[in-house]
């Protein structure tokens, strides 16, 4: 790779500052030791800042490139997400199910207390399987605010459904319907529409074109399509160009399956050139039998071609041990897809990511 670049990489146990110049990649720093980053975003405007989320810790914010990070927030923070209409707005989420904004770039938080007053028998379903309660809460996985209209956010929860606020979150509803097992990962919308959106979780991959009043499955194509334990699905995009194109990470069984039945991840990235109807399996490049499940995509900061996957043999979430450092990759598509390369070829297990210009 010629252009220069910053990878902010989570491990199970820390997060890889590194940088790309002259097609090698270099580490520069080194942070979170022992804790384990849930996410990691960025600004598109201002590429030395980034936050990261740190599972039982806190949210963390840096204004140099990744070299030193100062805490935002106390907790088990979960995610952050940058407001694309005004990134000095950044959403925080975090377990037991909360939620925060800053209107500064995470110099003052305010809670988002109206999704609290969401009626008991919604905050009844944010509950954690049998063998995770009292270790680890119901979290807020992923925060999206639509492109379109800054008013309007849909936030996946882990475990709980999907709730949806149309006034920045002053009020909240639940937007689950047709869903069956809540254990949510990332949401999105078609490019340009406010009503159609698609959600990965850990029983399926789902549609919708009533912003949530209900879901369907879409998962014809997949190896695993339609089964009850073996459909997990997470990070997914969609990739411009004629036809617009979907990328999805996915695997054989979520984390606590792979425990179950004693094995590798098995993951799989698929593609899917008709809005998710029929999905194919990419190949070119990658390994014929994946040992990893493919986590994070990340899209480069200026080519839209152009994504990054992060991918690795332990587990994010539920089930994640800092002290199991694992086995993972980075590979990178510049053709939508269609073909993969190594980045970093083999080393500790990625298990998100962020790119940005260096």
């Amino acid at each position: 790779m010629s252009e220069q670049l910053r990878f902010y990489i989570a491990h199970s146990s820390g997060l890889e500052v590194m940088e790309s110049r002259s097609g090698s990649m270099n580490t520069i720093a080194r942070h979170f030791e022992g804790r384990t980053p849930e996410c990691v975003v960025g600004s598109r405007a201002r590429p030395e800042v980034a936050y990261a989320a740190i599972a039982f810790d806190g949210g963390y914010r840096t204004r140099d490139g990744g070299l030193n990070w100062e805490k935002l927030l106390e907790g088990d923070v979960r995610c952050f997400a940058v407001d694309p209409h005004d990134e000095r707005v950044v959403y925080a989420g975090l377990g037991p199910i909360q939620l925060f904004r800053s209107e500064d770039g995470g110099g003052s938080w305010e809670p988002l207390d109206g999704l609290q007053r969401l009626p008991e028998d919604v905050k009844a379903q944010w509950t954690v399987p049998g063998l995770y309660r009292g270790k680890i809460p119901p979290h807020v996985r992923n925060i999206f605010i639509h492109p379109d209209d800054t008013d309007l956010l849909l936030v996946p929860l882990e475990h709980g459904g999907v709730v949806r606020s149309e006034d920045r979150g002053e009020t909240w509803e639940d937007a689950s319907s047709g869903i069956p097992y809540l254990d949510m990962h990332v949401l999105g919308n078609y490019p340009g529409n406010k009503d159609r959106y698609f959600v990965s979780c850990a029983r399926g991959f789902f549609r919708t074109d009533d912003r949530g009043r209900s879901w369907r499955r879409m998962e014809d194509g997949m190896p695993w399509a339609y089964t009850e334990k073996h459909s997990y699905a997470h990070d997914w995009l969609f990739l411009p160009g004629d036809p617009l194109r979907m990328l999805l990470c996915g695997a054989d069984g979520s984390p606590g399956v792979w425990s179950e039945e004693n094995r590798a991840p098995q993951g799989v990235l698929l593609l899917s050139d008709d809005t998710g109807e029929h999905w194919h399996k990419a190949a070119e490049g990658l390994p014929s039998k994946m040992s990893w499940m493919p986590w994070g995509l990340v899209p480069h900061p200026t080519d839209p071609g152009t994504v990054f996957v992060g991918m690795g043999d332990t587990a994010r979430g539920f089930g994640f041990d800092p002290s199991v450092a694992g086995t993972g990759s980075m590979y990178v598509t510049r053709d939508r897809g269609d073909s993969w390369e190594p980045v970093i070829a083999q080393g500790p297990s990625i298990l998100t990511a962020w790119v940005a210009a260096d």
